[in-house]
């Protein structure tokens, strides 16, 4: 789709045209479709300013950039856009296919058969799994006596996901995660 270009104070030239045009095909790759594109320059004493406005499929993006070169405001602006963009199309796509933007993650048992018969000392090293993830020791976690509600205080007044604690009623190990929802799960082993 032709790209609009608007001067204020500046002279559209040929080669600004052209790099605004190679900007837009790189932007539609990127969204997969036609896009339609406003461009304008602008000049203030010494100061040039690029504004770049994007819309595809009932989608907007706006990018303002300043510089003291025009071609570099106008390739600045369109990063803008571009990370916009892509930044839209991933909400868009994890919020609709549910975790098809993410990887699937898998749990698995550190023993010598689900390796591939590399044994668990060469698990505990990050040795590949058949299907080509790794899996590896991040650390120690020390496993601290207390009460389930104790544990939520401690995920809420924290950056962590989830906490691995020895519940003082039961004694047994459980872990407490945050969802996605807001809520905590647990998890407590059956012996």
């Amino acid at each position: 789709m032709p790209v609009e270009c608007t001067g204020r104070n500046v002279e559209v030239t040929p080669s600004l045209r052209s790099l605004a045009e190679q900007r837009v095909e790189r932007l539609e790759r990127h969204l997969g479709g036609a896009a339609k594109v406003k461009v304008i320059l602008s000049q203030e004493k010494h100061r040039y300013g690029a504004e770049v406005i994007a819309t595809h499929r009932r989608r907007r993006w706006t990018a303002v950039e300043e510089r003291d070169d025009l071609k570099a405001a106008l390739a600045l602006a369109f990063e803008k856009i571009d990370k916009q963009a892509k930044r839209d199309s991933e909400k868009r796509r994890s919020r609709n296919h549910h975790g098809a933007a993410s990887p699937a993650w898998r749990m698995q048992v550190l023993s010598g058969e689900g390796l591939g018969g590399a044994g668990a000392g060469a698990a505990r090293r990050g040795a590949a799994s058949s299907d080509g993830n790794r899996i590896v020791r991040a650390g120690r976690l020390p496993i601290k006596p207390m009460s389930v509600e104790e544990a939520a205080m401690r995920i809420e007044g924290s950056r962590q996901e989830f906490l691995v604690f020895r519940d003082s009623s039961s004694e047994k190990i459980s872990v407490l995660y945050k969802r996605r929802d807001g809520d905590f799960g647990l998890i407590v082993p059956e012996w």
